[in-house]
């Protein structure tokens, strides 16, 4: 049936190619059996497949390009050729081929345009090609892109460049983790479910954004981002570019008024270069093939405060493609990511900020080694490995040696010297086994199966400390000890105190291992494809080291003698963590069906019905749930210096918890004779001073119903080609989130957790607060505490009951390829996403009428002085176009429109009369949540590019692009509109300052001017 197939089907959730499935017809429809189909094209060596008895032939796992050439040979019939099939990413191309009777001499070649519609598939994806990612006015990262799919929302608004060398926070339909692969490598962060790297935007051949439908090797309901370089072929290749946007190119859209009600600034774009090459070619033509790329973005930018922002992003990949026997395909692809940032979180306390690098000196490595095989007729098989080893730092800009001793200087408010560093480990290593079986005549049906296993093994480990993990306080301008006796505190000339504590760090490991089963069967019109998932996740900490003081670093060696260092290293010793295996597992059973029906036959009219359930992606953060009590342990010391600057042992005192009078802690032979128990919790904690090595059962307790949230999905489809090159897709989506987990406080002793009956209704909300009036909430009650209730450290982790939320949309999706001199991509989307409570999931119901069956929406986007907002609109129209102009002049743009995000209005109110001293305040909201939103948000793009074209294949490409075209200073982040604290026992209301405070408007316009080549 099938004499020579080369790769096995990808997967959606690490898909790197696409396939061209075919059938072979006489002109009566008659399926013609034993036809030689041979495919050409520039990356790839000829393969020749025999139709089977049904006429079917399929290429499989084909590189992304549009040059492909079927040939169709039959004795007794003319030869027939269809010629410039598109390829794309993650979608089946489906072609039929008519023969017409006569010689094989005789030929008939055919050029049609490839079907936009896929009548076997019922994933919701939107494939973003080549000439999309060169051709638009965009800021040229991943995230700028998603913000163009369907539905999908983003959490920041990218003018020009103005937050590029950021990651953007992106969802669609109600959430669900992401997933990231890269020519099919898994390249989510263990530790925050994001991509583990940056990447160059020129080294891309398509992207792949899959929105819901995802097969059984998808094991998230979240987006899917799918990315594929280049690669080379048998013609030797070779592209640059350059780009440059400059604050010369800048406008200013920030008024007075805006400056009035609180914006700061802008993100001020400074200078922008972006260059690089890619190159490849043939090492043996139709045998061995190569590629390589290198691209910097060097960003240079001020926060909306005026402190420069500044990355640095240079990214290396390189690729080999071998086919040394037709049934056999083996790819090695290497990705380096490098990421540099100068000054990260500068401010007028830390003022040089960090200098933030990768763990390895030229950034973080991908690795992926593939080998696919063709096994007689029907069976594919395929193995791969990859790895990814994330990892970062942030180093203080003035010690990038982490010798120095931190000083705080409390008058001025500055941190001098140093600061805490930050240092992260995030390797992660995957394997995957599949296979695919063919057959189109078993039992009259035709199947196609896929089965395979995968593993996963992902680390994150993290460290948070000062170098020596010692830190000083100094110029205090305000009473610290007593030193006249009376037992008051005193304002202390040159008193100092010394502060030192074991950090932070963590050292978890998760371990996956899946297995998945899918079946799609076609009979006529219809397909329906059946299959599962299961999913074992496993978290478990891994053993390490707590340091305390660290003797050989500068921050001792050169501010403490011998004496004070080992005095307090024997108080305060490192601590040996124990590995911890708890027995405990998210296990999810995934179960899909799918269905598609061709409704006239002719393959451009398809119904799809997707059902689905998915788990969510555990991160290594899991672990911590099972971290014993006692890894920290802090103390501290007042210093009083004898002139000398050098801190030594008999200079060292403790205050007590009774007395603020002074105590020596140690000796002059570094012996320990302070008062442990009077200073306790004042001058040292968190171990125990007796047996610093001991630890404690962990803070939480895990019920037997904790596990993987769930997503349930449902997708009706409606997909059209209305004419070549131009498809319409109407997509109606379903989901409900539930299986979340929640944290009860809870007392182990007697086993009583939180409840709902341990509320009361302490009083009435108030018509009036101060000046503002209360709205919606006036006259409704709001609960605290009950008097007897304890206070609780410990927490019961358990499946939170009844909570669930639920999402419900529409997606229509116009999508027109570029042929006859113009493309263009449409979507408009409705949705509304809620949150339900139920019976009994929630504690306190003050704000159940506000947020019980509302709109939910995730808080994201806060950093670099802005602050984060609720994103959700419950519409958007997004437009991206390029037209071909007379003279080889292109005109591009893209369009976005949203209803603005969400801005919560809400009160304090404390109540001192309340029985509980540890819950007496409660902040109640004064209208329903989504009632209140920032104005529509809308941005246009335009590109002008003039193409010189050289020979049949180089192109030089001149180009200008203007962002914001609008200079449209709309605004994008305000705080929220929360009014302050009212004070029941008394009336008096304290104003929030920042109360409905302007954060963040559109960036101005910006023009970038560009080259880029290839040939």
């Amino acid at each position: 049936m099938l004499l020579i197939l080369l790769l096995v089907v990808p997967s959606i959730g690490q898909q790197r190619t696409g396939n061209i499935y075919g059938r072979v017809i006489d002109t009566n429809g008659n399926p013609l059996p034993g036809v030689t189909v041979t495919l050409t094209g520039s990356l790839t060596a000829p393969i020749s497949i025999i139709t089977s008895a049904e006429g079917v032939f399929r290429f499989l796992s084909l590189s992304p390009g549009s040059d492909y050439k079927v040939t169709a040979e039959l004795e007794g019939f003319k030869t027939v050729t269809r010629e410039n099939i598109i390829v794309s990413l993650g979608r089946n191309t489906e072609i039929t081929l008519t023969m017409e009777m006569g010689t094989l001499e005789e030929e008939v070649t055919v050029i049609a345009p490839t079907p936009v519609v896929e009548t076997k598939k019922t994933t919701v994806a939107e494939n973003i090609t080549r000439e999309v990612l060169q051709s638009l006015p965009t800021s040229r990262d991943p995230w700028v892109i998603l913000q163009q799919a369907p539905g999908v929302m983003v959490d920041r608004e990218n003018v020009g460049g103005s937050e590029s060398g950021q990651m953007a926070g992106f969802y669609s339909k109600g959430g669900g983790s992401q997933m990231w692969s890269i020519d099919g490598a898994s390249i989510e962060d263990p530790a925050s479910i994001s991509s583990i790297t940056y990447f160059d935007f020129d080294a891309f051949e398509e992207m792949n954004v899959t929105l819901g439908g995802g097969d059984v090797t998808v094991a998230t309901g979240g987006v899917i981002v799918n990315l594929v370089t280049r690669r080379g072929g048998n013609n030797v290749s070779l592209g640059g570019r350059f780009y440059l946007t400059d604050q010369k190119f800048q406008a200013d859209n920030l008024t007075d008024e805006l400056r009035a009600e609180g914006v700061r600034g802008t993100n001020v774009i400074r200078n922008i270069k972006d260059y690089g090459f890619n190159t490849g070619g043939p090492f043996f033509k139709d045998r061995a093939w190569w590629w390589l790329s290198y691209g910097v973005q060097d960003i240079k930018t001020n926060n909306i405060y005026g402190n420069p922002d500044d990355t640095l992003l240079a990214n290396y990949a390189a690729k080999i493609n071998l086919q040394l026997v037709p049934q056999n395909r083996f790819e090695a692809f290497v990705h380096i990511g490098n990421k540099e940032k100068f000054g990260r979180s500068a401010s007028y306390s830390f003022p040089r900020g960090w200098h933030q690098t990768g763990k390895y000196h030229f950034g973080t490595p991908i690795i992926k080694l593939e080998d696919e095989h063709m096994f007689g007729d029907n069976l594919f098989l395929s193995a791969k490995y990859s790895y990814s080893g994330g990892g970062f730092n942030m180093i203080p800009t003035d010690d990038e040696e982490m010798q120095k001793l931190l000083r705080y200087d409390i008058t001025a408010g500055i941190y001098r010297n140093t600061y805490w560093f930050y240092r992260a480990d995030r390797p992660s290593h995957n394997f995957r086994l599949m296979a695919n079986y063919f057959n189109d005549n078993l039992f009259g049906i035709s199947h196609e199966v896929k089965v395979g296993v995968e593993y996963r093994h992902s680390t994150g480990a993290h460290e948070w400390r000062t170098p020596g993990n010692v830190r000083t306080y100094y110029n205090y301008n305000y009473p610290t000890v007593d030193i006249t006796g009376d037992n008051i505190p005193d304002l202390v000339d040159n008193i100092q105190m010394v502060s030192v504590e074991r950090g932070w760090r963590d050292n978890n490991t998760v371990i996956e291992y899946v297995g998945f089963f899918s079946d799609t069967i076609t009979v006529g019109r219809l397909t329906a494809i059946l299959g599962f998932r299961y999913s074992y996740q496993h978290p478990r900490i891994n053993a390490f080291t707590m340091t305390a003081v660290e003797k050989d670093n500068g921050a001792w060696t050169n501010n403490f003698t011998t004496t004070a260092i080992n005095a307090i290293d024997s108080v305060l010793p490192g601590l040996n963590i124990p590995a911890v295996d708890p027995d405990y597992a998210w296990k999810v059973f995934s179960p899909r069906l799918g269905l598609t029906y061709d409704l006239f036959g002719d393959g451009k009219t398809i119904v799809k019905l997707s059902l689905g359930q998915y788990g969510e992606f555990m991160g290594t953060g899991e672990a911590g749930y099972f971290e014993p009590l006692g890894l920290g342990g802090w103390m501290d010391f007042w210093w009083m210096d004898n002139g000398d600057g050098i801190v030594d042992a008999t200079e060292l005192f403790w205050r007590t918890a009774a007395s603020y009078g002074l105590h020596p802690v140690f000796d002059a032979n570094g012996n320990f004779i302070g008062d442990v128990n009077g200073a306790y919790g004042v001058m040292w904690a968190g171990y125990d001073f007796d047996n610093p090595q001991q630890t404690g059962a962990p803070r939480y307790t895990l019920d037997s119903s904790v596990g993987s949230p769930r997503i349930s999905e449902a997708i009706l489809s409606l997909e059209r080609e209305l004419l070549p090159d131009l498809g319409l897709g109407i997509h109606m989506t379903y989901r409900r989130f539930d299986h979340f987990n929640w944290n009860l406080a809870y007392d182990p002793t007697t086993g009583d957790k939180a409840s709902q009956d341990e509320y009361f209704q302490a009083g009435i909300i108030p018509d009036k607060v101060g000046p503002y009036s209360t709205g919606e909430a006036a006259g409704k009650p709001y609960y605290l505490l009950k008097g007897d209730v304890p206070y609780r450290w410990y927490q019961y982790r358990e499946q939170r009951p009844n909570y669930y939320r639920d999402f419900k949309g529409i997606d229509l999706v116009l999508n027109k390829r570029l042929s006859n001199n113009w493309m263009m991509n449409l979507s408009f989307t409705l949705q509304d996403q809620r949150e339900h409570y139920g019976d009994k999931g929630y504690l306190n119901p003050t704000n159940l009428w506000a947020l019980n069956n509302n709109i939910w929406a995730p808080r994201m986007g806060g950093a670099s002085g802005k602050i984060g907002m609720y994103v959700f609109s419950r519409w958007l129209f997004k437009l991206s176009g390029l037209y071909q102009l007379p003279l080889n002049f292109n005109l591009s743009f893209t369009f976005n429109a949203r209803e603005g995000h969400i801005i919560p209005h809400t009160v304090d109110i404390v109540d001192y009369n309340a029985p509980n001293p540890y819950n007496q305040s409660i902040t109640v909201y004064l209208d329903k949540f989504g009632t209140e939103r920032l104005p529509t948000f809308y941005n246009l793009n335009l590109r002008i590019e003039k193409v010189v074209r050289y020979s049949d294949t180089g192109r030089i490409y001149f180009m200008a692009d203007i962002f914001n075209v609008f200079n449209s200073a709309i605004m994008n982040r305000r705080y929220d509109r929360h009014h302050g604290t009212y004070y029941v026992h008394n009336g008096y209301f304290a104003q929030n300052a920042t109360d409905f405070m302007a954060n963040e408007i559109l960036n101005p316009r910006v023009v970038r001017f560009g080259v880029r080549f290839q040939f």
